[in-house]
């Protein structure tokens, strides 16, 4: 009975000592960061000694529990953040850690707005709430900063003669390069343009204050290096264009400065002959379809108040076919000539022999004027006026020469005109086959008379 009962206590002792709760330490972490104000970090993650217990809560706090058997290390990590990590003995229970953001290089490039040329010596500006960082760029234009990590700054920058520059920077976790273009104070731009067309014009020389300053490129700009905020005589002067004269204010906000250009009125004589070279008078003289007056006795019309440019002149008169061709005016009082064509048909005369034989090389005569030689076709095309009577002769060494009259009425009229050759009879030819033949018979005569006495005597002698 001594022996049960002294089991029965060993057993309910054990019972308790496996009921009694394990001795540990509880710890409260509360993770913040203290910028201009302590702020908590919520989704901090938390080690200890080296295993991951878990996240921060929306107050930045978290809770675990250690065996407190020994000093344990403590890790604690956020993106954006340089990671925290310390040693915490067995009786602590609160434990504050202090998180500093991340710091990334930031670079900062600074052009000039018109030559993308670095600026050296520009004084750039890094603000994050009442922070300012500053920094000068060196001769390639970049200045160089380390900033925290996902955050924003304002990027001012500042040189001599340039404008200043302002933007938002947004910084990540990883290195970034901002670019500043930067426009002078002392530049600004002159654009010229047509008044009648808009169009750039260029090849304009600019003056201010009488000094030459430059010549408008293609695109009618030039580019001068002068302070803005005051006020200029500008002078342009370009050749067919009126020149410009006027005072403007080039505002400190102001990089472009708009000028326009009247051209300049001329004065063109227009001069209208006949192929004869004769005056034209009466003939109605038209620009792009207007009406500029018609000529005098001289033949001649002023065509006053142009611009320089291209125009499509027309001529017309009721005796003549109307003329037309492309006008530049360049020149002032400069004096076009015209030459009316009479109305008239395209002929063409063709010289054959009665079997249908063209006849080439010969001679065409126009009343007594050589106007040409008919082709291997025996053809030669001629342009004749209406309503003239035209005597049309034909000339060629073995034939005998013709003659036709022809006068064209009507432009409907057909210009095929058939002039007949005939072979001339050469008498020269045949006298100097009657002088052979005649020679020939003489000759033949004279052996004959000379021989009978010869052959009588030698007859006698034989008998």
């Amino acid at each position: 009975m001594q022996r049960t009962g002294t089991c029965v206590a060993c057993v309910l002792l054990l019972t308790l000592l496996c009921a009694s709760p394990v001795l540990g330490v509880t710890v409260l972490v509360n993770v913040y960061e203290h910028e201009e104000n302590i702020t908590p970090l919520q989704g901090a993650s938390l080690f200890a000694n080296g295993a991951r217990v878990g996240k921060t809560d929306s107050s930045g706090n978290i809770e675990f529990s250690h065996p407190g058997t020994g000093i344990i290390q403590v890790m604690v990590e956020k993106p954006g953040y340089d990671p925290w990590s310390g040693d915490i003995g067995v009786n602590t229970t609160t434990l504050l850690v202090e998180m500093q953001r991340k710091k990334v290089p930031l670079l900062v490039q600074v052009f000039d707005a018109d030559t993308l040329a670095p600026v050296a010596g520009a004084t750039v500006s890094l603000i994050e709430r009442v922070t300012r960082q500053t920094a000068r760029t060196e001769e390639n234009g970049t200045a160089s900063f380390s900033v925290t990590g996902d955050s924003m700054y304002t990027l001012e920058v500042t040189a001599p003669d340039y404008r200043a520059y302002s933007a938002t920077v947004e910084t990540g976790l990883e290195a970034k390069t901002v670019q500043a273009l930067l426009f002078r104070d002392d530049r600004f731009s002159v654009l010229v343009r047509d008044e009648s067309s808009g169009n750039p014009v260029p090849g304009v020389a600019i003056l201010v204050d009488g000094e030459a300053r430059g010549i408008t490129d293609q695109k009618g700009a030039v580019t001068l290096n002068l302070p803005r905020g005051k006020v200029y005589s500008f002078q342009a002067k370009l050749e067919g264009y009126e020149d410009y004269r006027e005072r403007i204010i080039v505002d400190e906000d102001q990089a472009l400065v708009v000028l326009t250009l009247n051209k300049s009125p001329y004065s063109v004589f227009v001069s209208v002959y006949s192929e004869e070279k004769a005056p034209v008078e009466g003939a109605l003289v038209l620009l792009d379809g207007q009406s500029h007056g018609t000529t005098n006795r001289y033949g001649r019309v002023q065509l006053a108040d142009l611009r320089l440019g291209e125009y499509l002149l027309e001529v017309r008169h009721p005796a003549f076919v109307s003329h037309s061709q492309v006008l530049p005016v360049r020149t002032q009082g400069e004096d076009v000539a015209v030459e009316l064509e009479y109305p008239g048909v395209n002929a063409t005369i063709s010289t054959m022999e009665e079997d249908k034989v063209a006849v080439p090389g010969v001679v065409i005569r126009i009343d007594g004027k050589e106007q040409g030689v008919t082709g291997e076709d025996g053809t030669l095309s001629l342009r004749m006026r209406l309503n003239t009577s035209y005597v049309i002769t034909t000339e060629k060494e073995g034939y005998d020469p013709a003659e036709i009259k022809k006068t064209f009425a009507s432009l409907n009229e057909t210009g095929l005109l058939l002039i007949p050759m005939k072979k001339s009879f050469n008498w020269l030819g045949v006298g100097v086959l009657i002088a052979v033949a005649a020679a020939l018979s003489i000759a033949a005569f004279v052996v004959l008379k000379k021989r009978r006495p010869g052959n009588l005597r030698r007859r006698g002698k034989g008998l």
